[in-house]
């Protein structure tokens, strides 16, 4: 079996990476571990097929994630299944000519946000798109699941939970590196509510470190005191996951569309052993147990979030106590090569 992956930003190149700097694989959803379980497994981006400059041109200029592959379609069918989270231009394609090859398997990230009422002319195209072109859909939230089999009951048997895997030997604690520092916060997308986080440790004594890109904190200018920013390396986020007490991950689902924001990020740092706050969405509550292996607050609470915060801070024996449980849940749940493994089967059952 021939499993093609296409991925909404520039991979080449980051295998090599990956293999000669001890990177984790995590940005690769199981592709690289699919062989494992008998399956062949590789992507496709126009950029091994044209010069770099003018790959780059096409994608900033013409053709966004959701169509940068369609000049590669002719290629798709020498494989058996493609999974993707994005490419919905080639989806709506493969719905309106009715290929039934090869299999187009949905990595669901925001399907019922996009869908949401069905009442504009995207919404709709867009429903049509998954009802015709998808042959399977696979969810990172439980809810996610349910939602997505009343959404499309004709999908209901092939659409499947599968938690978010990490690389769990990469994101491990260290207990040679003592925690010397107090919250940490990362995440570079748009649904950070940095604003819930920032209210609530202004005016405290509280040590917050946010890694994001500089422009989502320019709302925020000046910090206070005790609240810096910075961008860092894979290797040194590393680092600042094992200095941190506690990690923060602050979410807004004003846009109702992507309800699964915050996963990757929220498996790394249980895996790393952390004890959680993050706000609570139903995508959340897939992974934390509130108050055993992670705390939860409500959206845009910062009261709530701030007495998270210092209760853990102030309880080292409670904030343990939940790392560990984290920790073992990303083991027992979110291992990378389970994730792998479930695809494979899930993979080997659709075709």
């Amino acid at each position: 079996m021939k499993v093609l992956y296409l991925f909404n930003r520039v991979r080449s190149g980051a295998f090599d990476v990956i293999k000669n700097a001890g990177e984790n694989d995590n940005s690769f959803f199981g592709m690289y571990r699919l062989p494992h379980y008998g399956i062949s497994a590789e992507y496709l981006e126009i950029e091994q097929f044209l010069a770099p400059r003018f790959a780059t041109f096409l994608r900033r200029h013409f053709l966004n994630i959701h169509y940068i592959h369609l000049p590669l379609f002719f290629k798709f069918f020498k494989y058996d299944i493609i999974f993707t989270s994005t490419s919905f231009g080639s989806l709506l394609v493969k719905a309106i000519l009715g290929f039934k090859k090869p299999k187009w398997i949905m990595f669901d990230f925001s399907i019922a946000g996009m869908v949401g009422e069905g009442k504009t002319f995207r919404q709709k195209v867009f429903r049509f798109m998954v009802e015709r072109g998808a042959d399977g859909i696979i969810t990172i939230s439980k809810k996610e699941e349910e939602r997505v089999k009343n959404l499309f009951p004709k999908l209901a048997l092939r659409t499947k939970f599968i938690p978010l895997g990490t690389d769990i030997d990469f994101f491990k604690p260290n207990e040679g590196i003592s925690e010397t520092g107090a919250v940490l916060s990362v995440g570079k997308d748009p649904f950070r509510d940095y604003q819930t986080l920032v209210d609530a440790v202004k005016n405290t004594d509280i040590p917050l470190t946010i890694v994001t890109r500089p422009e989502h904190i320019v709302p925020f200018l000046p910090l206070p005191a005790n609240i810096s920013s910075k961008t860092v390396t894979t290797q040194e986020l590393l680092n600042e996951y094992l200095k941190a007490k506690v990690f923060v991950l602050p979410l807004t689902l004003r846009t109702g569309v992507n309800e699964a924001v915050g996963t990757s990020t929220l498996v790394e740092a249980m895996a790393m052993g952390k004890a959680i706050v993050a706000t609570r969405t139903f995508t959340m509550e897939s992974y934390i147990i509130d108050g055993e292996n992670g705390i939860l607050v409500p959206e845009g609470d910062s009261e709530a979030m701030r007495r998270a915060i210092s209760d853990l801070l102030q309880n080292e024996e409670k904030r343990k106590r939940i790392g560990r449980v984290a920790r073992d849940f990303a083991m027992n749940h979110c291992d990378a090569e389970k994730f792998a493994r479930s695809l494979s089967d899930y993979f080997k059952e659709i075709s």
